[in-house]
């Protein structure tokens, strides 16, 4: 089945514009025909080739906004997205939109068309949209879901931001590396190794590897290249990535970064979620969901069974301290015994939110120096590397004079 979108003219006079999902031109054409239509145009929709494009969290965010605005004017759902798919240039979430604006036109609930597209929106988008839907404040969840992708843009805006400088100055190192080792060593290995001249052992190895590498420039520039689309390959498998991203975070100084982080997450989506009316149990399933470390997100997951069999959240916490940081036991604490227990995690979320900022700037102030280290410990290796053989040379030079 495919999407089209068709312009005709009903019996009336009245100009209609409208989306169709058939498997063909010709079936779409017949059954528009069938329903007293004088069909003006049918244009099928682009779908994107290559890599397909993602959908941002910014632009959730902005889709979540303007449709709560929509539907609390009193407009409907199909009309409502198919104003937001005319404004979007985002071609993924275009087709996104168009199926939706169709499939609930026909009768379909929102939530069951977009759990068809479950690797676009996450359980806790699709939990929000559902339990809207059930309590009758559908608005209402997007109005939530708004606030809770932008407050999640804007961390991971922070993280970027700061991850920024490190990254530049790694890849720089890493380009200048290669351009030393494509360009500039190969020549200098052709003319030291055609003297006659005793090398240290080390320095010879490096001019050998040089002198190899000129003499096949298109092979090691083809092996880097299959070697970083191998890396970046081997990087899209989940299990690879997830081994890879639990060794950095093991990382002194990451590891504690990462953690507020998702802290800052489990809070803020769990908050969302009660706001929302969501049960409790099921709130603490799809707000662990959401954790990137995968031992917290195991022991959260844990959470939602001993409160279903009456414990409370706080307690729980008590006897996972060394994974859970004290401050949130006790805000969970205060909060259970006011009754506010959501505005308690939202609270939270905020403090945690603003400790990742502050760790993270910690974090790059440490790794600017470390950096600078790096940088002169690399560059002053490979000048000792390329003055041996100038003081070797000069060295052969003055024995020979004195035995003249």
């Amino acid at each position: 089945m495919a999407l089209f979108f068709y312009k005709a003219v009903d019996k009336n006079g009245k100009t209609i514009e409208d989306s169709i999902q058939v498997s063909s031109i010709d079936e779409a054409a017949s059954i528009l025909a069938s329903q007293s239509l004088k069909v003006l145009s049918i244009k099928p929709v682009k779908a994107s080739f290559g890599l397909p494009s993602s959908i941002s969290v910014n632009e959730k965010a902005n889709f979540c906004r303007f449709l709560a605005t929509m539907l609390k004017s009193g407009m409907s759902i199909p009309e409502s997205v198919e104003i937001i798919r005319q404004e979007t240039k985002n071609a993924k979430l275009q087709k996104v939109l168009s199926d939706i604006a169709y499939q609930t036109q026909k009768g379909k609930s929102l939530s069951s068309v977009l759990a068809q597209y479950k690797n676009d929106f996450d359980p806790i988008f699709l939990t929000m949209v559902r339990v809207g839907e059930q309590s009758g404040t559908l608005e209402k969840s997007f109005i939530y879901l708004a606030k809770q992708l932008a407050a999640s843009h804007e961390l991971s805006q922070k993280v970027k931001g700061s991850m920024m400088y490190p990254a530049v100055i790694v890849v720089a190192m890493g380009i200048n590396g290669l351009v030393m080792v494509i360009f500039v060593l190969p020549k200098i290995a052709q003319a030291f190794l055609k003297l006659d001249v005793p090398l240290p052992f080390y320095t010879k190895a490096l001019l050998t590897f040089g002198d190899f590498v000129g003499k096949n420039i298109p092979l090691v520039i083809g092996t880097i290249i299959v070697g970083a689309i191998s890396a970046v390959g081997a990087f899209m498998v989940p299990n690879v990535r997830r081994a890879a991203l639990k060794l950095f975070t093991r990382i002194p100084g990451v590891n504690g970064v990462v953690r507020e982080i998702d802290v800052a997450r489990y809070a803020r989506t769990l908050s969302t979620l009660l706001k929302n009316g969501v049960p409790v149990v099921e709130a603490l399933d799809v707000s662990a969901e959401g954790m990137s470390e995968a031992h917290m997100r195991e022991v959260a997951g844990s959470f939602s069974k001993r409160v279903s069999h009456g414990e409370s959240l706080a307690d729980i916490l008590v006897s996972k301290r060394d994974v859970f940081p004290s401050l949130m036991v006790q805000t969970i604490r205060a909060g259970e015994k006011t009754g506010n227990l959501e505005d308690s995690l939202s609270d939270m979320a905020d403090f945690y939110e603003s400790e990742v900022d502050f760790s993270l700037k910690r974090l790059t102030g440490l790794l600017e120096p470390v950096l600078m280290l790096l940088i002169g410990a690399v560059v002053g290796v490979m000048v000792i590397i390329m003055i041996a053989p100038i003081y070797s040379i000069i060295g052969g030079l003055q024995n020979t004079i004195e035995q003249q």
